[in-house]
């Protein structure tokens, strides 16, 4: 049976020094940016990477998603084939383009990007992808509004954390072969109206509200207990970025960076992702809790704006 690797993640965005919740600004900066028909990467070079296919989908009674493909287009490089039991040198270019599927639950925040193939983007991509694009189009839209009228009311920078959401279990792969635990990292950055699930972040991030800082820094220093740090990162997944430091079984060190802890669950596909199994991802997607957990912020502030989604369907 063939799968494909689902990725589940925080779209954790908000915007300017007073951390407007991202669908504040959905309409003006998040929706028209995704469509924008920007690519990031250099002139003439590869691999770059697009967004098409962008627009809002209904799924249920009053749930709706942004949807979309990821796409990087890249070239495979062929330098030597064999012919008659010989190897020949044979330089070809193909071009290529490996994508994923992204749906964004517009009511809570949470997304799921779905790998088509091997070399398709991972979260990582998309997160420095959308980075790029919000801030472009800010700054382009910021800078065409000033031509037009000086008093003219600026939009907001964009503060981009798209974190991936590690299950338990790939939580437990991660950390099989840790013998101990030097020191574990954990940065943390403002929530899109989300509530911590441990005290300990609250009172952290309520600290940066209260000095104006948009990140900060929490180091464990040797902890004893590995089920007790593997609990921690559960319950904190997606709301702050992990950096650990080991020792392995065979005595070796090593770093375990932020990108590590990533969700790959997966999933049985036979063919290509194509837009209308957008539903059948969905279903899949919300069998883990993590992806329905909604604050009573976020809901308020969905229905708020659902007129709004609505109009852009």
């Amino acid at each position: 049976m063939e799968e494909k690797i689902m990725h589940l993640a925080n779209f954790n965005i908000t915007f300017g020094d007073k951390e407007e919740p991202m669908l504040s600004h959905f309409e003006d900066v998040i929706f028209p940016a995704f469509n924008a028909g920007y690519i990031r990467g250099k002139k003439d070079e590869i691999p770059s990477f697009l967004l098409n296919h962008v627009k809002i989908k209904k799924f249920d009674a009053e749930e709706y998603v942004l949807v979309g493909n990821y796409i990087k287009e890249t070239e495979y490089r062929i330098h030597t084939t064999v012919k008659n039991g010989e190897l020949t040198v044979s330089p070809a270019q193909h071009p290529t383009a490996p994508y994923s599927r992204f749906i964004i639950f517009l009511k809570n925040h949470r997304m799921v990007l779905v790998r088509n193939e091997n070399a398709s983007p991972d979260i990582r991509s998309f997160q420095k992808t959308v980075r790029f694009f919000l801030s472009k189009y800010v700054r382009e839209f910021n800078k065409e509004e000033k031509k037009k009228n000086k008093d003219y009311v600026k939009l907001p920078k964009a503060n981009v954390n798209i974190v991936d959401i590690p299950l338990r279990e790939d939580i437990e792969s991660i950390l099989k072969n840790v013998k101990k635990i030097d020191w574990v990292t954990l940065r943390f950055f403002p929530l899109n109206n989300d509530f911590d699930q441990l005290p300990m972040a609250s009172a952290v991030r309520a600290e940066m509200k209260k000095i104006g800082s948009s990140s900060a820094n929490a180091k464990f220093n040797s902890p004893d207990s590995k089920e007790g740090i593997k609990e921690m990162l559960v319950h904190i997944g997606g709301q702050a970025a992990p950096t650990i430091r080991v020792t392995n079984e065979n005595g070796e060190k090593d770093t375990i960076k932020e990108d590590s802890f990533s969700s790959n669950k997966k999933i049985p596909f036979a063919r290509d992702i194509l837009s209308e199994d957008d539903v059948y991802l969905i279903g899949i997607a919300q069998k883990e809790s993590i992806i329905n957990v909604t604050s009573s912020e976020n809901i308020a502030w969905y229905k708020r704006i659902l007129p709004i989604i609505r109009s852009l369907l």
